[in-house]
């Protein structure tokens, strides 16, 4: 969790489901510059509970001199409590809001096409982060010039780079991959996919959620293990979707059970569910990128358009070697050479 400064207060939450954090402090170093400056308020709103992004986005924020405060709120994955917190940051009217992934930053703003006054907030500074394709997602248009009130980042290694990745194993000519046909962020991803499965010559098979329920994912993913073995798939591509990360662990035992390595595009099912490997953006990395964006707009008294949405130059190659073992499947030296070996 990040180290706060010489001062610090909590402040509980009154919302559903929602945990409030408000905390402020700066650096020994800086507090004599702070003590003349205003305190600058961000609202973050989370999806599934504080993450490395997250952690990464206030370490970042709070090591440098400038007093900053946070309001935490967690809508445990219920876009109803999302629309809950919206309407409690457009009557707070904060510095800036910060939002975790696609879902809630969509509800949040809206789309381009579809803003609505007085439902979304459109005069707030807004920084996302952990947005896999916010143009198909239609948050902004323009990732260079953003038009509205609204920047950030994406942590989604371009999926062609993935692919390619992948053809780094031996023997892949099939590629499975689960999504929910529900979220746009998951079917974006697919079609990305593909798109360039088939420019790589591979086959792609997909499998699409009945319904992203928890209670009911022990027989989603056996069902998809027989798919895969089924189909003969050479490997399972786990998107960026936050259901199927938050049942990760189950999902990558059904998958390896039937033999079939899973190739992750996020870091944490592979440090903590044993996905076989992937290319990622570490997501702590990813955060400090989205404060650094936050701090332009409110220290450096930078206008959202004059902050481009983007996303890190440089990835990581993370092989879980426990899961390598397991299937007796080791990857080959060219990726041994430059990859990050967990064991979870």
């Amino acid at each position: 969790m990040a180290k706060f400064g010489s001062s610090m207060r909590v402040i509980a939450g009154s919302l559903l489901l929602a945990l409030a954090v408000v905390s402020f402090g700066v650096t020994p170093a800086g507090a004599n510059e702070a003590a003349d400056q205003p305190v600058k308020q961000v609202y973050m709103v989370l999806w599934r509970g504080v993450t490395e992004a997250e952690r990464g986005f206030m370490d970042s924020m709070m090591n440098q001199p400038k007093p900053v405060e946070f309001i935490i709120r967690n809508a445990g994955k219920s876009r109803q409590q999302v629309a809950v917190i919206r309407e409690d940051i457009l009557k707070r009217n904060p510095d800036l809001v910060y939002s975790f992934g696609t879902t809630v930053t969509s509800t949040l703003v809206g789309t381009e096409a579809d803003s609505k006054a007085g439902e979304h907030i459109r005069s707030i500074p807004l920084v996302f982060n952990i947005v896999a394709d916010p143009k198909g997602a239609g948050i902004v248009s323009d990732y260079q010039v953003p038009g509205r009130n609204v920047t950030g980042t994406s942590h989604l290694v371009p999926i062609a780079t993935q692919v390619a990745a992948m053809q780094e194993l031996e023997g892949i000519k099939r590629v499975a991959v689960i999504f929910n046909p529900k979220e746009k962020n998951s079917t974006l991803q697919v079609e990305a996919l593909q798109k360039a499965c088939e420019e790589a010559g591979l086959d792609l098979v997909r499998f699409p959620l009945p319904d992203a329920d928890d209670g009911k994912v022990g027989e989603h993913f056996a069902a998809f293990a027989r798919f895969v073995a089924d189909k003969k798939a050479d490997i399972t591509y786990l998107p960026s979707d936050s259901f199927l990360i938050s049942n990760a662990k189950a999902l990558v035992s059904a998958s390896h059970g039937a033999g079939v390595p899973v190739f992750s595009a996020t870091e944490g099912p592979i440090r903590k569910a044993g996905a076989y490997m992937g290319l990622v953006s570490r997501y702590y990395n990813v955060g400090q990128f989205a404060a650094y964006k936050a701090q332009q707009i409110l220290f450096e008294g930078k206008t959202v358009a004059q902050v481009p949405v983007e996303t890190l130059k440089r990835f990581s190659f993370i092989v879980n070697m426990n899961s390598a073992k397991a299937l007796d499947r080791y990857p080959p030296v060219t990726i041994m050479q430059t990859a990050e070996v967990v064991k979870d």
